[in-house]
């Protein structure tokens, strides 16, 4: 061959113009795949910076839901009112701190657990909650009711009751939020007490004016009949009866008065020791007149210790405890009487006895009006004693064990030199 070779007779101008179109149209499409690539990332990176724009804001979303919550949280803890919220199934899902103090549970015990379990009372019937939760009528005012709390003992609450829904309307669940009124009752029972002790004494003024003055008549004539018998006249042991019940009535209506008059000391600085020591003199001299096989240890062992009261009703107050304590021991015994520095800026009166004691259940009604366990006692003695002890910022603490004796403690602010 001579000039150019010879191409193959496969490769001919035709084929391999075909071809080089093909290898055109391949860089064409290659280009194109490689722009649409370019354009691929570019959405891909666009895309991501979405996405991390929206994971970014869904964290920022969570922190705030999560501060909100706490925030709320916050709240409910800090609230006084108890708040208890149950789901649809009646288990507990909030358990607030003052609904522990109130209840005396623990949120560990209560959470995750059945309504019921805890709160269902002793009625037989379903729990009020739980029945808003099943579609049960509920208002929006407060009611009152008693719950009892863990150990046992009722407390006064007021309540109210709600359903809790989302926003499309489903039920989530209900809450109860409550209050301890126990403070308040006591408050309206010693408001009903003062008004029934305020129109006592109007009542016990009128009474008492009309009854001495009979009294007194009563006994101008029994002594202008005593003037009339002789000595040895049996009709004068009856005189005496008449003369000891006009004596009685007499106390009893002076008692009457006292207990329902306002108290106003007149403080001034007094010595409790002086004071102790004249009343225990005059018990002595008491005893000793009415022959009682009683002896009075007074325990005292200070020189002098200094109250702001009234030294006339502390006499009264020391004479009546020590004048039922020797009522207390028919049979005879041990008085004990004693004051001291009791630390805590309290003086401590004590006036001990070895005598009959006092049952367990009549403990807490010995300082009631009109209660005694005194065949002809009045049951004012005690209920004065506590009225002159309050009216001194005091109060008494009283033991006592039956067939062994008790004591009673009175405590009085000590003076502040």
């Amino acid at each position: 061959m001579t000039g150019e070779q010879a191409l193959p007779a496969a490769l001919t101008p035709d084929v391999l113009a075909s071809f080089q179109k093909i290898i055109a149209d391949f860089q064409v499409r290659a280009e194109q795949l490689s722009i649409a690539y370019a354009a691929m990332q570019e959405d891909f990176r666009k895309i991501n910076l979405v996405l991390d724009r929206k994971n970014s804001e869904l964290q920022e979303s969570l922190a705030r839901q999560e501060e909100m919550q706490t925030y709320l949280d916050s709240i409910l803890q800090s609230m006084e009112n108890g708040v208890i919220g149950i789901d649809v199934d009646g288990a507990v899902t909030h358990f607030n701190r003052a609904a522990e103090e109130i209840t005396g549970f623990t949120a560990e015990e209560v959470l995750r657990r059945p309504y019921v379990t805890f709160f269902a009372g002793d009625t037989g019937r379903e729990p009020e909650l739980v029945r808003v939760l099943h579609g049960g009528s509920y208002g929006s005012r407060m009611n009152e009711r008693v719950i009892w709390h863990q150990n046992g003992h009722p407390i006064p609450v007021s309540y109210h009751h709600a359903l809790l829904r989302d926003r499309t309307g489903e039920k989530l669940g209900a809450v109860e939020v409550f209050s301890d009124i126990s403070k308040l009752k006591a408050l309206e029972e010693e408001m009903q007490q003062t008004r029934t002790m305020a129109a006592l004494g109007e009542m016990s003024a009128t009474v008492a004016h009309e009854i001495r003055n009979p009294l007194g008549a009563m006994g101008m004539w029994v002594a202008l009949l005593e003037r009339d018998f002789a000595d040895d006249d049996p009709r004068r042991s009856t005189l005496g009866k008449i003369v000891e019940g006009l004596s009685r009535l007499n106390k009893i209506v002076t008692n009457l008065l006292v207990f329902t008059r306002p108290v106003k000391p007149e403080f001034r600085k007094a010595d409790m020791v002086k004071i102790v020591g004249e009343i225990v003199d005059f018990v002595r001299i008491e005893i000793e007149r009415l022959d009682q096989k009683i002896t009075v240890v007074n325990e005292m062992r200070h020189e002098a210790i200094h109250v702001l009261a009234d030294p006339e009703k502390i006499n009264q107050v020391l004479l009546n405890l020590c004048l039922n304590a020797t009522q207390a021991m028919p049979e005879g015994g041990t008085l004990r009487v004693n004051v001291a520095d009791g630390g805590k800026g309290y003086v401590i009166l004590t006036v001990a006895d070895s005598g009959c004691g006092i049952a367990r259940e009549d403990i807490g009604k010995m300082f009631d009006p009109f209660y005694t366990t005194k065949e002809n006692g009045t049951g004012l003695g005690l209920a004065i004693v506590k009225k002159f002890v309050e009216s001194h910022s005091g109060y008494i603490d009283i033991d006592s064990v039956p067939s062994k004796g008790t004591t009673v403690k009175v405590f009085i602010p000590q003076l502040k030199e």
